[in-house]
């Protein structure tokens, strides 16, 4: 049975951010480029529309060659020298028969850090 488009309105990743100060960084040009600065800024707001455009995690990560860390948290690059790492969020996480976070399954992440 094909997938009715318009059941999946609004069913895309959803990203939050731990703090503000991460949160007016990635809605707002002027400071990512003051803090990172322009190509930097540019990619992390690339970034960050290309995550909530995808519906689960898994999707971004083989897209953007995302990095696991431990448990339940990965990362991505971005700008020349940077890493967004972000946290899946729930209190059930799904997981694999291994244990580990089903990825796949994922529609909430948290941005927790960035880092050079």
């Amino acid at each position: 049975m094909p997938i009715d488009l318009h059941d999946l309105r609004g069913a895309v990743l959803n990203v939050s951010f731990r703090t503000e100060e991460l949160k007016n960084v990635c809605t707002r040009i002027e400071e990512a480029q003051s803090q990172f600065g322009p190509h930097a800024a540019a990619e992390l707001h690339e970034l960050l529309a290309e995550a909530e455009s995808f519906l689960t995690t898994d999707e971004l990560i083989d897209f953007r060659d995302g990095e696991f860390l431990e448990g339940d948290s990965l990362s991505f690059s971005f700008g020349s020298h940077y890493r967004a790492a972000f946290k899946a969020v729930g209190e059930n996480l799904p997981r694999a028969d291994n244990g580990s976070v089903a990825w796949g399954q994922v529609r909430r992440i948290m941005l927790i850090e960035i880092s050079q």
